[in-house]
């Protein structure tokens, strides 16, 4: 589906209007750039005067639905960020639109649809910690939420059930409810940072923040897998 964004500016100054139209043009083409597939985008700028006089956004919203971002599907997303450094040769489609890492207030809510859309890229992703908590190597067939338990359906015909929490800011422990089996701690890495995950019959909501990169700047840590030192 065509992307579609709604520009809007919190104080229509008449001095940013002439910005407004090719940096949304700009946007626009960057977030094409960053995802597979978005739906009913919206960009909501603020006052566009402190680009021109101290180089930066100090507002940006970002509001879509249905979203594929590095092959994981989102139902929702909102996304909230203040005092971006602005990079000027954006202009040119040379580069990010930001100099330095961002950090931004995230909220998401991933279906149960969306769980089993990613199952590719989660069953690679996860595999370590399923073969620590299923004690073998198992490919998982269809994943269920039933607040407030996951349910894990294997190929094979077993089935696991788990309790999901956030037990620090990047790492969520699987707790299983089957007796004589120790819970999993899984690292989100040093770029996520989750407030709140909440588990609803078909979906989980989650708010945090994330800190988004510049291209060709290092990623953030990743804590060792099951079994590492």
């Amino acid at each position: 589906m065509p992307l579609a964004i709604v520009f809007t500016e919190s104080v229509p100054l008449l001095a940013n209007r002439g910005l407004a139209r090719p940096l949304a043009a700009l946007l626009r083409w960057w977030i094409q750039q960053q995802v597979t597939q978005v739906e009913n985008l919206e960009v909501v700028l603020g006052d566009l005067a402190p680009v021109w006089s101290a180089g930066y956004l100090p507002l940006v919203q970002v509001n879509a639905r249905n979203v594929i971002y590095r092959d994981i599907h989102l139902h929702q997303v909102n996304i909230r960020a203040e005092r971006i450094q602005f990079h000027w040769p954006f202009f040119r489609k040379q580069e990010d639109p930001f100099v330095e890492p961002i950090t931004v207030e995230i909220q998401a809510v991933i279906t149960e649809q969306n769980l089993n859309q990613s199952l590719p890229y989660l069953q690679t992703f996860l595999q370590p910690y399923l073969q620590a908590l299923t004690g073998q190597i198992g490919t998982v067939q269809q994943l269920q939420i039933q607040n407030p338990n996951l349910y894990w359906l294997m190929q094979d015909g077993r089935q696991y059930i788990t309790q999901v929490e956030v037990i620090a800011p990047d790492e969520i422990r699987l707790t299983p409810l089957a007796a004589r089996t120790q819970p999993i701690s899984i690292s989100l890495g040093s770029d996520v940072q989750i407030q709140t995950l909440t588990m609803a019959t078909g979906a989980i909501h989650l708010s945090g923040q994330l800190l988004i990169r510049p291209a060709g700047a290092p990623a953030g840590s990743q804590s060792n897998r099951p079994g590492e030192q």
